[in-house]
């Protein structure tokens, strides 16, 4: 099986191109999947559900609160991965003295 990005090569940074790397970037993770850009932007996914409120009238609107990793589903999984799919994608797409700056980031957001 052949992975749908195979044979493109990541942009890569370096401290003079920035502007043009952005665009090349953005173009690479939209023709992989339009939710890669969605975790740079909004942050990785946080499966949630919705959960009565306690001591308020049964007609009040339920509330929305993140699912314990216990109930997360396969798809809640999927979503997961692709802030960890974004990030390795912006980390190979940097030269080592900047990949070391952002070495320590958790989530494609903070890349």
């Amino acid at each position: 099986m052949v992975k749908k990005d195979a044979g493109v090569k990541i942009p890569v940074l370096d401290k003079d191109n920035y502007f043009h790397w952005k665009v090349k970037m953005h173009l690479h993770l939209m023709s992989m999947d339009e939710r890669y850009v969605d975790c740079i932007e909004k942050g990785p996914h946080v499966p949630m559900k919705f959960a009565s409120r306690i001591g308020v009238p049964d007609d009040a609107p339920d509330v929305e609160i993140p699912k314990l990793v216990s109930e997360w589903t396969i798809e809640d999984l999927a979503e997961i991965h692709k802030d960890k799919r974004t990030m390795n994608i912006l980390f190979n797409g940097l030269e080592q003295e900047m990949f070391d700056n952002v070495i320590n980031c958790t989530t494609s957001k903070e890349v």
